[in-house]
């Protein structure tokens, strides 16, 4: 039984139209090359200077996420990390985000970059994959060094020791 109520949320969710991210017009940097990159390279020294070198500003939107949290145990901060995660899972394919727990003591913040195809909050990211991302990277070659060591985890330009992290791609 629950594998037929799988596949009936399967055809459901084809049902449901295309995704509006698929007509956006097409633009010379893919996400797919820069999470193959990701994934299978230094990101300090081959992926984040491959996404630099051929990111098209224009074609991207840039938030940065902070959410302070007095969570004191670990696992409930990294519960809201998944969560944020699996609602961002439809549009996987035209994101890439960075999401890391920060920490000092027993508080446990939050901290995101999360690079959007398109320009703006698309509507179909809806309000929870959307909480507390602010368009906020106008210039990318300005905010460089930070981005960089938000997709490594680590670097000058992040508060605190990082405890974890997970990635949208």
């Amino acid at each position: 039984a629950a594998g037929a109520l799988e596949r009936g949320r399967g055809a459901e969710r084809r049902n449901k139209g295309t995704n509006p991210l698929d007509e956006l017009p097409l633009i010379p940097f893919l996400l797919e090359t820069l999470n193959r990159e990701y994934s299978k390279t230094d990101t300090r020294t081959v992926a984040a200077p491959h996404f630099f070198q051929h990111c098209d500003a224009a074609g991207y939107t840039f938030f940065w996420c902070h959410k302070e949290k007095d969570n004191k145990m670990r696992c409930m901060t990294a519960n809201l990390i998944g969560i944020w995660l699996q609602r961002m899972g439809h549009v996987r394919q035209y994101a890439l985000g960075v999401a890391l727990v920060i920490v000092e003591e027993r508080r446990h913040d939050i901290v995101a970059l999360c690079v959007l195809r398109g320009r703006g909050m698309p509507a179909i990211v809806g309000g929870h994959g959307a909480a507390g991302l602010r368009e906020d990277v106008a210039y990318v070659a300005a905010n460089r060094e930070r981005m960089t060591d938000y997709l490594c985890w680590e670097g000058p330009t992040i508060s605190r020791p990082v405890l974890e992290g997970r990635v949208l791609k």
